[in-house]
């Protein structure tokens, strides 16, 4: 939570002529300067949420409003709050007036009562500050606002979700893979091909192509670098370079595809008994495979760039070894060698695991929370059973560990493998899961465990009202759950506190 004090400009002039004079000043009757709230805060009280004291309310004279921009956290009581109003010592009555829970108004006297207990949870507290003479009063309206949604949980809104881009009739499996031009889906139902295209996942609509592969292909290959689009035919790397339209064989020999680094792709082929990593389009002769590498069943990389790193570098989890076991493990590729990564990995191998960059935030004591970015894991199968746990990596996929509660997939959403998900912004204009679907261009990379400097909690330094601000959402297509049937769905999902509007 970002401090914040918010005063209007007649705010600012009185409590500066206020404290600027001696201790004896009587301000003129004729002014509304004779019933100014300049400071109000709350009471120390551990037991209703640390450092509440420290909670900072902005004070607007305009529309004489006092609130805190920014929430408590979820499920703060506001029943028994000691309000701490500084106004002019001469005023002759501060009454607050606390609405009950049955409609009935109780009266509190601040000047005679200012350490009582007041009830903040049935809304508004009117305070009634009258000047000296008594010939003015102006009535505050004092709100003590609440998050009512848990700020830091994962949110899957069942009304924002859309079928899988396709106009084929009965999909069995599907693929989804982003380049530098937009975002395609692969389509099958056991018979014909299609490809869906469109520059972002919550576009209104999508560009279908009944593309020209060669039987035999292997849409779990499908993948994307730079421009192009790539998949395995047999045992021959395909490419595409109009969307999808026209394929030709590169020459190249191989068996599965890890995914795209620096506009090549880059996949596993076997060379006599052993097994090599290659690149298309080449940039030499195959390596040979690490120790315990996984040759299919991988998840879609992630890329990013470390802090103080001229490289990029992108990290994929999961998949089965050249012994048929089932990899637990992070591994990553700096453009020059492979490398296990994971020093403490996930709790069981998984292949066709889901992993996608997003965001966790740090509190601190006085409420102003940190973002970070982090590695999320969830899906793939154990080789009998869908993973039904999500799992989170704050350190570049170096160390896994099992998700709080609040990020866990909700209980109508089916354990699943072989999901793709992306991250991109939208644009929001109220604090809602309405579903909203509109089109922003992707403004940022979301370099995984990275720490940002982007913090919708902290204070704006915006000169205009604001009414848009950009969300991340996680968009996620396909899945296949226990039963083997394939979902028709593009799940979108976002943390609560990144829907909040931002403070200005």
């Amino acid at each position: 939570m970002k401090k914040l004090t918010v005063l209007s400009l007649s705010a600012i002039f009185a409590a500066s002529a206020f404290v600027g004079c001696n201790s004896d000043y009587t301000p003129a009757e004729n002014t509304s300067s004779s019933v100014v709230v300049y400071s109000f805060n709350l009471s120390k009280d551990d037991s209703v949420v640390a450092n509440l004291d420290t909670v900072f309310f902005s004070i607007d004279l305009d529309r004489a409003r006092i609130y805190n921009a920014d929430s408590l956290p979820f499920g703060t009581k506001t029943d028994k709050l000691v309000p701490v109003i500084k106004m002019l010592e001469s005023a002759s009555a501060a009454t607050l007036t606390v609405r009950r829970a049955d409609g009935t108004d109780t009266l509190y006297n601040y000047l005679t009562n200012s350490t009582d207990t007041i009830d903040f949870s049935n809304g508004p507290v009117l305070l009634n500050v009258v000047s000296p003479s008594g010939a003015f009063s102006t009535t505050y309206t004092i709100e003590v606002l609440v998050h009512q949604l848990k700020g830091d949980s994962l949110v899957w809104d069942k009304m924002a979700r859309r079928p899988l881009p396709t106009q084929l009739a009965n999909v069995k499996e599907q693929r989804t893979v982003r380049n530098d031009k937009g975002i395609y889906t692969l389509t099958s139902d056991g018979y014909a091909l299609q490809i869906a295209y469109a520059a972002r996942p919550d576009a209104s609509s999508w560009d279908y192509v009944i593309t020209g592969l060669p039987s035999g292909a292997d849409i779990s290959s499908f993948a994307a670098a730079g421009s192009d689009l790539y998949i395995i035919v047999g045992d021959l790397l395909y490419r595409s370079p109009d969307g999808g339209l026209t394929w030709n064989s590169t020459g190249a020999k191989w068996s599965h595809i890890y995914g795209a680094y620096d506009g090549r792709v880059i996949g596993a082929m076997r060379s006599g008994a052993a097994w090599m990593i290659d690149q298309y389009p080449s940039v030499g002769s195959p390596v040979a495979l690490p120790s315990g590498m996984p040759v299919s069943g991988t998840s879609v990389p992630v890329e990013f760039s470390f802090p103080m790193s001229d490289a990029s570098q992108i990290v994929m989890v999961g998949g089965k070894k050249t012994d048929g076991s089932l990899s637990p493990d992070a591994w990553a590729f700096d453009g020059s060698q492979w490398a296990r990564i994971s020093t403490t990995s996930l709790p069981v191998g998984l292949e066709n695991v889901t992993v996608v960059p997003f965001f966790t935030f740090v509190t601190n004591s006085a409420y102003v929370a940190t973002e970070y970015s982090v590695l999320l894991a969830f899906g793939g199968n154990d080789g009998t059973t869908n993973n039904a746990d999500v799992y989170i990596s704050n350190d570049y996929g170096m160390t896994w560990a099992k998700g709080e509660s609040l990020i866990q997939l909700p209980d109508y959403i089916s354990p699943m493998h072989s999901a793709q998900a992306y991250v991109y912004d939208s644009v929001l204009g109220s604090r809602s899961a309405d579903g909203l679907w509109t089109s922003l261009p992707l403004s940022y990379r979301i370099p995984a465990s990275a720490r940002l400097e982007y913090m919708p909690f902290a204070g704006s330094r915006a000169t205009e009202p604001i009414t848009t601000w950009n969300c991340p959402f996680i968009y996620v297509f396909g899945g296949v759950d226990n039963t083997g049937a394939l979902s028709q769905t593009i799940w979108r999902a976002t943390l609560n506190c990144l829907t909040f509007k931002p403070i200005q």
